[in-house]
Order: structure tokens, then C-alpha cells, then sequence
């Protein structure tokens, strides 16, 4: 069923308290209409119809202790089972002149919570013709009810009943849809704002973890340089050395940056296309054993705003990339006047399916020593900048990640 907030069980016990309300409104009113008002109909049809209703009733009621699925087909012949029993009912007592006729409506409403539109409206026209049925085909109705007026007034009934069947089919369904339509924005927006504070506590630790590394990091740098002055194992300083300034350049960039990505929009606009060249390579010296092969097809003159930013965001789906096929990756870009279109292919595993989905809207990492920050952090960063992430897993093997990021004039 499309309406995901009915379960299975609440939809036939609905339907099971509906019929039963039904019921035992039949049972009052032949009751009433024999022995008190003495009005003449053919009881033997109507209790005929009340009992197999009971049955079918019982039946309901039965299936909604069970666990199973529960389709759109079987709550629409559900509801059926009700117009033909409410036309049987009529049809034995009085046919259209029956007072009660605007009970057809009572199914409908029903069918405007549980039914797609297009199910409600095929029930809205079987009521509408069941009750032009009893008008012109009711074996009573000419014989005790030929008088002109009293066929306008018929007529009338049934006009009005087409009417209120159309806007219970159109517009309460067209009401229901919107409501639903709201509820699934609301639920974006708390998932968008449990994201936020996420960004905003992950902020506040970089910030804190950027000034609680620099003293550790500046004294391992001057041991590094009084190491050198020994001449002792000189490559492996060098690499230490570098390392640990990456660590403090990187630190740096976070304190700048760290929380807000409206912080690097008041930069100047960069060209896109050089400023993703430079930094796939530069990118590509910390990694010199991988080959990366980049291609860029539609230079554009179109910039990038946040770049500092957004370079973060792009190194870490990279670095993602390479970790998962150190030997080769390749990034393709497309540029228009409005989009860059970026692909990152790599040549690993891939990514089990039921988890793919779910990188990027929670911290999530295969690796061993990972904490998963890296995707979460670079999916939130995207996303805020007007852009989008999707991973998808190659045919071939391997992950394809696809970006796609606004781009701006540069004389904007």
C-alpha cells in the first residue's frame, strides 16, 4: 500500500470497525422502519445481505491478526464489498427513494484515506452508477413513484450524491497528498538539522583539536630539525619532517574554515577548471605509486566559490578513492555555464548495496583505522554549496562517485 503510515493490521481493522458501525446501523434501522414506523420492504433481502455482510465481517477480522501484506486490490475490494452491500440494501428497501442513500458516501471517505486516486475514483464511479441503477432499474420505483416532481427529486438526490463522490475523490485526496507532501518535508528538515548539529559539534571538535595538536606538533617539528643536525637517518627525518608539516597545514585550514562554509563564499571566485587541475595534482604528489588520470572535457570560464572548502571535500572523496584501488583511479569533469559534473572511478570491491545509501548521511568507514568522518563530512560540504554526491557501483567493479557542483560567472 502507498500509505505507509497505515499498517497492515490498523488498514483491516479499520475496515473491520467501519463494517461493523455499518452493521449494526442496518440492524437499528430495519428494526425501527418494521415495528415502529410499520413501513413495508422486503426483510427477508435485507437480512439476507446483513448476514453474509456479518460473515465477511468475521472473515476481516480474522485476516487483520495476520502479518502478511496487505495490497491495494484487497482493500479496494474491501470497500467494494461494502457498495455492493449497501446497494443490495437499498435495493430491497426503496430503492433511490431510500433516505439512507448517502451512505455510499461513507465507503468513499474511507477509500479517500486508504486508496491511491486512481482506486478511489474507479470506487466513486461504480457508487455513481450502483445509485443510477436503483433509480431506473428498481422494480418498484415506476409503479409507486411515476409522479414527475418525485422524479426531479430524485434526480436531484443524484446529482447532489455525483457531486459530493467527486469531491471526496478529487479534493480530500488532493488534501490528503499535500498533508503527506508536508510530513515528508518535515521529516527532511529534522534529518537535515540532526545533520547540522552534527556539522556544528564535528566544527567544534576540529576547532579544538586543531589547538590541542599544535604544541605536540611544533615540538616533534624541533626535535625533527635537531635530528638533521645529527645526520642520522636523513631520508626518514625528511619524510617526518614533511608529514608533520602537512599535519600543521592542514590543522591550520581547519581552524579557517572549520563550521561554516559561508566563510570561504566571501573569497574571490576561482576558475574551476585550473583550480581542480591544481588540485588533483597536487593531490597526486602525496600519493606518487597511484597513476590518476584526469580528463576534462567543455573548459569553461565559469568559477567556483569556497574553494578552500570545497577542496577539503574533493580531497577526501579522492583519498577515498585511492584507498580503495591504490594502483589506478580516474576522475573525469564536464563542464557547462552553470555545472561542473565531476566522476571519480575507482577499481576496488565496491560497496556492499545495502550500504551504499548510507555513506554519506552518517559518519561510515570500511577501513579498519577509519572513523568515517571523511565521506559525511565531504557529502554535508557539497550539499550545503548547491551540489550533489551519489555512489554507485561499476559494472566493472570498482565505485563510481558522481558530483555535481553550481558554478558562477567569474565577473559575478
Amino acid at each position: 500500500m502507498n500509505n505507509n503510515w497505515w499498517s497492515n493490521s490498523n488498514t483491516l481493522a479499520t475496515l473491520f470497525w467501519f463494517r461493523s458501525v455499518l452493521i449494526i446501523g442496518q440492524v437499528i434501522t430495519s428494526l425501527l422502519a418494521k415495528y415502529t414506523f410499520a413501513i413495508t420492504f422486503d426483510a427477508s433481502g435485507v437480512n439476507t445481505v446483513i448476514a453474509i455482510l456479518i460473515g465477511i465481517n468475521i472473515a476481516t477480522w480474522l485476516r487483520s491478526k495476520q502479518h502478511d501484506e496487505v495490497a491495494t486490490l484487497e482493500i479496494f475490494l474491501q470497500l467494494l464489498v461494502d457498495l455492493v452491500a449497501l446497494s443490495a440494501l437499498f435495493y430491497f428497501a426503496g430503492g433511490a427513494a431510500n433516505p439512507f442513500t448517502s451512505m455510499y458516501l461513507l465507503p468513499l471517505a474511507v477509500g479517500s484515506i486508504l486508496l491511491p486516486q486512481l482506486w478511489l475514483l474507479m470506487l466513486a464511479s461504480l457508487s455513481v452508477l450502483a445509485y443510477a441503477y436503483l433509480m431506473w432499474f428498481h422494480p418498484e420505483q415506476h409503479s409507486q413513484h411515476n409522479h414527475q416532481a418525485f422524479n426531479l427529486h430524485l434526480i436531484g438526490m443524484w446529482v447532489s450524491f455525483v457531486l459530493s463522490a467527486g469531491v471526496i475523490a478529487l479534493f480530500v485526496v488532493n488534501m490528503r497528498s499535500a498533508l503527506q507532501h508536508k510530513d515528508q518535508q518535515l521529516v527532511a528538515a529534522r534529518e537535515q538539522a540532526m545533520k547540522d548539529e552534527k556539522l556544528v559539534s564535528l566544527g567544534t571538535l576540529a576547532a579544538s583539536t586543531a589547538h590541542e595538536m599544535g604544541t605536540p606538533l611544533a615540538t616533534i617539528q624541533l626535535i625533527c630539525s635537531d635530528l638533521r643536525q645529527d645526520h642520522i637517518s636523513q631520508k626518514q627525518i625528511e619524510v617526518l619532517t614533511t608529514q608533520v608539516q602537512r599535519c600543521k597545514q592542514a590543522l591550520t585550514d581547519m581552524s579557517a574554515v572549520t563550521g561554516s562554509v559561508e566563510h570561504d563564499q566571501m573569497q574571490d571566485i576561482v576558475m574551476f577548471e585550473p583550480f581542480l587541475t591544481h588540485l588533483v595534482r597536487d593531490w597526486q604528489q602525496g600519493r606518487p605509486q597511484l597513476e590518476c588520470a584526469l580528463t576534462v572535457k567543455n573548459n569553461s570560464s565559469a568559477g567556483i566559490v569556497a574553494p578552500t572548502i570545497l577542496a577539503k571535500a574533493l580531497i577526501n572523496l579522492l583519498d577515498n578513492a585511492a584507498d580503495a584501488s591504490p594502483q589506478k583511479i580516474s576522475v573525469m569533469v564536464e563542464c557547462n555555464a552553470h555545472e561542473a559534473h565531476m566522476v571519480i572511478q575507482d577499481q576496488g570491491q565496491g560497496i556492499a548495496d545495502e550500504l551504499i545509501n548510507e555513506i554519506g548521511t552518517k559518519p561510515y568507514s570500511s577501513k579498519p583505522d577509519g572513523i568515517g568522518l571523511g565521506a559525511f563530512l565531504a557529502h554535508e560540504i557539497i550539499q550545503k554549496m548547491g551540489g550533489k554526491v551519489n555512489l554507485s557501483n561499476h559494472h566493472a567493479g570498482g565505485v563510481v562517485t558522481s558530483i555535481t557542483l553550481p558554478l558562477r560567472s567569474v565577473d559575478a
